[in-house]
This record gives structure tokens, sequence and C-alpha cells, in this order.
């Protein structure tokens, strides 16, 4: 493992780095459950607790918080508490909030406070939302699932087991659905169809913040799954 000055480093386990990776001092790795690793170009920054097993992709920043059981990245920003979570390419969790046992699509921004549930109150098994209703998963601790593209606004309260479709737009601070078909937009269940020349401009704008280009491949790829998922929209007004 290797010796980070100023950080603590917990238990025995695997704690490697890439190239150009900056930890400020304050930090505690966590290595009783498992190894980390930081990729090339990571940035963890002071009192950020991670907890292995746990994977940060290169040029992913770390802006604080406790995190356990994670893999977060490529070229991601994340913050607050995350649990048993997976993050994919340039996704921001920003800000404070609780994000446990979730997937998160590329290209997703959760607005600041945005939590989810992943505990329901009766401790019973999960109902996962879906196209077709409720899905039985049988397990206790299932979060949310968001698609590639999906924001949410400031305050933003997840159920647990919570779909939402790509290209979703969720805000207001009312909690949606469990299942948002994709490229909705809209307040608690107040969804409206996102029209699909404003989503590509929205997205187009997201990318265009980190140097990357919506080049004619995935727009044509994302105006596919617009068409193909405009059925479920169908009751939208």
């Amino acid at each position: 493992s290797e010796d980070i000055p100023g950080c603590h480093i917990l238990g025995t386990g695997l704690l490697s780095m890439g190239e150009d990776v900056e930890v400020e001092p304050g930090s505690v790795f966590d290595l009783r459950g498992g190894p980390i690793r930081l990729s090339d170009g990571v940035r963890v920054r002071a009192h950020t607790r991670l907890e292995g097993p746990a994977y940060v992709g290169h040029q992913t920043t770390i802006l604080g918080g406790s995190l356990g059981e994670v893999s977060l990245g490529p070229l991601c920003k994340v913050r607050g508490e995350v649990e048993s979570s997976i993050i994919l390419g340039y996704s921001n969790k920003a800000h404070d909030g609780f994000l446990g046992h979730a997937y998160l699509g590329r290209w997703v921004n959760l607005g600041a406070f945005t939590t989810n549930s992943d505990l329901k109150n009766n401790y019973g098994p999960v109902r996962l939302g879906s196209a077709s209703g409720p899905v039985e998963t049988g397990l206790l601790k299932v979060g949310a699932f968001l698609g590639d593209h999906v924001k949410t606004g400031i305050g933003t309260l997840l159920n647990t087991g919570t779909v939402l479709g790509t290209g979703s737009n969720v805000f207001g601070g009312a909690m949606p659905p469990t299942y948002v078909p994709p490229f909705s937009w809209g307040a608690g269940s107040r969804l409206t169809e996102f029209r699909l020349e404003k989503f590509l401009e929205v997205a187009s704008r997201a990318m265009g913040r980190r140097g990357v280009e919506l080049d004619p491949e995935m727009e044509g790829l994302l105006r596919r799954a617009w068409e193909r998922s405009r059925e479920e929209r169908a009751s939208f007004p």
C-alpha cells in the first residue's frame, strides 16, 4: 500500500495509485473491507473517508464525504455519503446528499442535496419501478437507477427502487414516481415530454463544458432512444 503523508490508512489491505494522483491531508482510507484503487489523475480532497473495496476512475475528483464499496468514474465529481453504488463516466454528484445501492449512467448531474432511499420503512423487500409495473427484487436494500443524461434539481428525493429513464429531468423538490419514462421533464408526478431538440441542446451544452462534442453518432443514438420510448410518454399532457 502507498504511504500518503497527512492521511490515515486503516487495515493492511492494498491501496494502489496511478500517476499524478493528488490526496490532500486529512483523508482516511479504510482497507479492512477490501482494496482501494485510485487511477491516474484522481483528486481526493480533505475530509474524505473512502472504504474499500473501491475503484476511482481516472481524473475523478472526490470532494469530501464518506464513501464505501463504490465504483466511480472516469471523470466524475463526487461528494457526500455514497454507499454500495456505481457512478459511470462524466457524472456529477458534487454536493451533499445520500446515494446508496444506486446505479448512475453517464452524464448524470445530481442537484445539491439529492437523496435516495435504499431501505423501506417496514424493512420489507424492495419493489423496483418499471414501465410494466413494479418488479419484486427480493432484496432488502435497493436504491435508484438513473439512465444517461438524467438531471435532478436541488433537494430532489428519490424513493426506494426508483428508476429515472434516460434523458429525464426532474426538479421542484417533489418526489417523482418510482418509474419515470425516458425523456421526461417536470416536478413530482406532473411530468411532460422533454422535447427532443431541447434535450439535445442541453446535452450538447453539458458535454461541451467537459470538452466533449455531441457527435453525429451519439446524437443518432439518442434520437433513436427518444423515438423508441415515445409510447411510454403517450399519456403525458
